[in-house]
């Protein structure tokens, strides 16, 4: 009799797991939305131009990006957790304007469980750049006009509340300057104000400034993070001329809204992984001065998590008002 019921619960498990693997592999039956909440042109709309291109040359479907863009980054996360849970919305999100949001003002979703994680694509740096004609040669020699002229200079970011935010107001607080933040939709239209002489400078993220300092329009400064990075070993960290600061960008990942299929998760993570391994990916991704960073669904949450609790810190302990 046990073995029969053994039989028969066994028989009962591989049934229920039927749908869900046919499921997984049926996706996708149609065309998939891949939603930028920033401007054409950036470090977060060519990373996930990237990965679409990878994920629709996997899946035999179209991956088509849709830039959904204002309210630093708000209108579009906003968008894809209100989409349909059936894997064809899905969204490119950088964590570092999640944590710092959540701080900030209400944000339009909940993070925990409005969006669901797939997985990573990539981390870089954040860079302070300003024009090539520019008088300013180094960081030191902005921070020291930033000193000797209280509100001339400008530096622009992909939006308030951003990392890219949090890291220039942070410079202010540690250099005791008066420096006037810029929001704009996008690290291109950012970096597009320096090239036309309307700011003094911009912190972007590495992969949106590379092919205009490759071309010598922008110069590089410092990186935002507490040290030099691999991808821009000759880049200077903040931290070389402000001892102790830190503001790193956090990793560029991929979500869809809460309540999809794991199916359609873990099939997405799975082909989001091994794009990441492609040679061709990490050349791409090296030569906008970043790298991949898989991760499992798991892992992303728990970075989200960190995240927040590292901005929350960094808030309250620098004194940064970001209103």
């Amino acid at each position: 009799m046990n073995s029969v019921k053994i039989r028969i619960n066994a028989l009962a498990c591989l049934m229920a797991a039927l749908p869900v693997a046919a499921l997984a592999q049926a996706y996708p039956s149609k065309p998939v939305r891949v939603i930028v909440p920033l401007a054409a042109g950036g470090s977060t709309d060519n990373n996930g131009r990237l990965m679409a291109e990878k994920l629709g040359q996997a899946l035999g479907q179209s991956f088509f990006v849709e830039n959904r863009v204002g309210a630093s980054t708000d209108i579009g996360i906003g968008t894809l957790a209100r989409s349909a849970p059936d894997g064809y919305t899905i969204g490119v999100v950088p964590l570092g304007s999640v944590a710092t949001g959540i701080l900030l003002r209400k944000l339009p979703y909940d993070p925990y469980k409005d969006i669901t994680p797939i997985g990573g694509i990539s981390k870089g740096a954040l860079v302070i750049v300003v024009a090539a004609s520019s008088p300013y040669q180094t960081l030191a020699d902005l921070i020291a006009t930033a000193k000797a002229k209280p509100g001339f200079i400008t530096f622009g970011s992909i939006g308030v509340g951003s990392s890219h935010h949090l890291a220039g107001e942070l410079l202010k607080q540690m250099t005791g300057t008066d420096m006037l933040h810029v929001p704009y939709k996008g690290a291109s239209e950012s970096n597009v104000a320096v090239l036309a002489g309307q700011i003094e400078s911009s912190i972007s993220g590495s992969s949106g400034i590379a092919s205009h300092v490759r071309a010598g329009k922008l110069r590089t400064l410092a990186v935002t993070n507490g040290e030099r990075v691999p991808p821009l070993p000759a880049v200077p960290s903040v931290a070389e001329f402000v001892p102790g600061y830190s503001a790193g960008a956090g990793t560029l990942s991929l979500f869809a809204p809460g309540g999809t299929p794991t199916a359609i998760i873990m099939r997405l993570n799975t082909e989001m992984q091994a794009a990441l391994k492609q040679p061709e990916v990490i050349k791409r991704l090296a030569d906008a001065g970043e790298h991949p960073s898989p991760s499992t669904p798991e892992q992303l949450a728990v970075e989200l998590r960190a995240d927040i609790e590292k901005y929350t810190k960094l808030v309250k302990t620098s004194g940064v008002k970001l209103q």
